[in-house]
């Protein structure tokens, strides 16, 4: 709506007329003097439209506007909330987890970018979803697979996604664990036999017979799955390479390592050799 040449008042400068709107600013003229306010935020309370449909046309911009401020200012405080989360995560050595798939399905898995923790197959909890205590923002899902008839050694990695930045593990009673929004990889399927699980995990003992167990979920050393998102990053090319170290950086962020130095010195190394 055409809103030059109307007709405004204000309380002390009394009856003005609009002479032109740039850049958020309304330029209003009083007994030949010019003055700018903000627009729209100056009709809230410092001008009034005489014309009542303009009123009405301005009246929806301003609560346009104030609904987008609104929304700002609850994005402002979700950041820093997430930032006061962030700064005072667990410092464990295995804030990790890697998922078997016994209870997950993977289909279900890349459609929802969800895994479940399970249920407790004993004591007083029975049946009820597992609790994720030690999960938290910095945790990295490592997502693993066994084929049919594969010894367990066989078990391999299909992909790793970081955990919700607002998620805290031991107020989740559902055992619904979601994927941060951003940082989700999924492997290429000729990484099969690259990538297995339990050279990533704590060694075994000496002669003892890696078996996953009935758990839905194990911890994981934090240094492991850095070296493993390195190893990754090393196979990639292009934009999945890009996107890779843009993951790996947010991971070592989260878990207090310095992973521009690790890049750093990797890709040295590469161009050395």
């Amino acid at each position: 709506m055409e809103l030059i040449n109307k007709i405004v008042r204000h309380r002390i400068l009394g009856e003005g007329t609009i002479a032109r709107i740039q850049d958020r600013v309304v330029f209003v003229e009083f007994g030949g003097e010019l003055k700018k306010f903000a627009f729209p935020d100056a009709f809230g309370e410092h001008l009034c439209l005489v014309d009542n449909k303009c009123k009405a046309y301005v009246d929806k911009l301003l609560d346009k506007y104030n609904r987008e401020i609104e929304l700002l200012r609850e994005k402002e405080q979700q950041e820093l909330e997430k930032r006061r989360l962030h700064a005072k995560l667990p410092k464990s050595d295995n804030s990790q987890a890697a998922f078997g798939f016994i209870h997950n399905d993977r289909q279900k898995v890349l459609r929802d970018w969800t895994v479940t923790t399970g249920t407790y197959l004993s004591g007083s909890n029975y049946g009820k979803p597992r609790v994720a205590s030690d999960i938290y923002p910095n945790t990295a899902c490592i997502l693993t697979h066994l084929d049919k008839n594969d010894p367990e050694e066989k078990r391999y990695i299909w992909g790793l996604f970081m955990v919700s930045d607002d998620f805290v593990g031991a107020e989740c009673t559902d055992g619904i664990i979601p994927a941060h929004p951003e940082y989700r990889l999924v492997l290429p399927a000729e990484t099969k036999d690259r990538f297995l699980f339990w050279q990533y995990y704590e060694p075994a003992s000496h002669g003892k017979r890696l078996h996953w167990g009935s758990r839905e979920f194990r911890y994981v050393s934090n240094w492991k799955t850095a070296n493993l998102l390195l190893d990754i990053y090393s196979t990639l090319y292009g934009p999945e390479k890009l996107f890779c170290r843009e993951f790996f950086e947010y991971f070592c962020r989260l878990n207090k390592f310095n992973g521009k130095a690790m890049l750093n010195h990797l890709d040295k190394k590469r161009y050395i050799n």
